[in-house]
């Protein structure tokens, strides 16, 4: 096929952004560029530029926001507006000294160990780092396997991943030290259960570092657990009929009877007596109080279960049968006996001799 171009108004577009940023910027970032830069010598607002690109106002700050971290956007001081120049009108400042040239393959920053201070800093550890767009674009230009991690992420997610996600994989490089094949493992399992989002995969990619989990063996033992925990909560759902997934708090159970080893129909029984004996309700701890006290009973089956509920009954119908019994019941209180009103007469003449 050959393609020409129409002869007609045309604008200039920084080779950068063909040569390492189309992989890196959304769909709307895009547009948002390809507008400013055809519309670069009029004073533009952010509501126009949302109109004619059919996008939120939101989505134009975040996109001049990006543009400008890749130094393909300035922003013009003087005027109010939007108004937007390209980053080569710039005049460079001429050092006194020439600097040396930048190497070839620059190394990668040096990993930190952000596991030695506390569970907090975990928490916010990847929104403390900070890396530009176009720093992005030159490790995946200068590291072929942060490259094929980058293809190899997109395909898993159907789509071009958003800034986050781009941040993240190089945070999870760099300062996790997980190399780009644990990273891989790491996000294949992500997006097959439907979890290909930045807060799992950066929850769960904290979790293998506090763990030591460090290979992909290792990696492999962790997801085999985990599905197979997944595949225990989707079956206990089905089971309770629950149409959201369990709380924290009702996990923890759920996590804990896996643990134990109680079996599905186990729990099952126990739900089922639940429901008999709370009005038909949906409680994990009297599920859990059920199922604790089998287990210190030494019942692990079902079948141990129901003779063990044989035998409770049996034993209470007995009691009922012998309060009910005849001869259990309590006899009535005898009258005491009338006084003999004949008298003796020896045993009488006896008593008026001893006076």
């Amino acid at each position: 096929m050959e393609i020409y171009l129409n002869n007609g108004h045309a604008f200039p577009v920084p080779v950068a952004v063909a040569d390492h940023l189309l992989g890196l910027a959304s769909h709307d970032q895009l547009k948002v560029l390809l507008y400013v830069l055809c519309h670069a010598n009029e004073p533009l607002t952010q509501e126009q530029v949302a109109k004619s690109c059919k996008v939120q106002p939101s989505a134009v700050e975040e996109a001049l926001i990006f543009w400008q971290d890749a130094n393909v956007l300035l922003t013009a001081p003087a005027v109010p507006a939007v108004g937007l120049q390209k980053a080569e009108a710039v005049p460079q400042q001429i050092p006194a000294q020439p600097a040396a040239p930048p190497p070839q393959n620059p190394a990668p920053a040096k990993p930190v160990d952000l596991f030695q201070d506390n569970s907090q800093s975990l928490k916010t550890s990847s929104d403390r780092f900070h890396i530009t767009p176009s720093e992005i674009a030159n490790r995946i230009q200068n590291n072929p396997s942060i490259q094929e991690l980058f293809q190899s992420a997109e395909q898993y997610a159907s789509r071009l991943l958003n800034p986050t996600e781009q941040k993240l994989l190089i945070w999870m490089n760099e300062y996790l030290g997980m190399p780009p094949e644990m990273i891989s493992v790491l996000l294949t399992f992500c997006a097959h259960i439907g979890e290909f989002n930045a807060s799992y995969i950066e929850k769960l990619a904290i979790i293998w570092k506090t763990d030591g989990i460090n290979t992909p063996e290792l990696a492999i033992e962790d997801i085999e657990r985990r599905t197979n925990s997944r595949a225990y909560t989707g079956q206990i759902r089905s089971m309770f009929e629950m149409p959201r997934k369990p709380t924290e708090y009702q996990q923890s159970f759920i996590d804990n009877w896996q643990r134990n080893g109680y079996s599905l129909d186990l729990v099952r029984l126990a739900y089922e007596k639940t429901r008999n004996q709370a009005d038909d309700k949906l409680s994990f701890p009297y599920i859990n109080k059920i199922l604790v006290s089998w287990a210190e009973k030494g019942i692990r089956t079902v079948a141990e279960a129901q003779k063990l509920d044989d035998a409770f009954y049996a034993q209470k119908s007995q009691r009922e049968k012998q309060r009910k019994s005849p001869a259990n019941k309590p006899q009535p209180r005898s009258k005491p006996e009338a006084a003999d009103a004949s008298f003796n007469l020896e045993d009488f003449d006896q008593l008026v001799n001893r006076f």
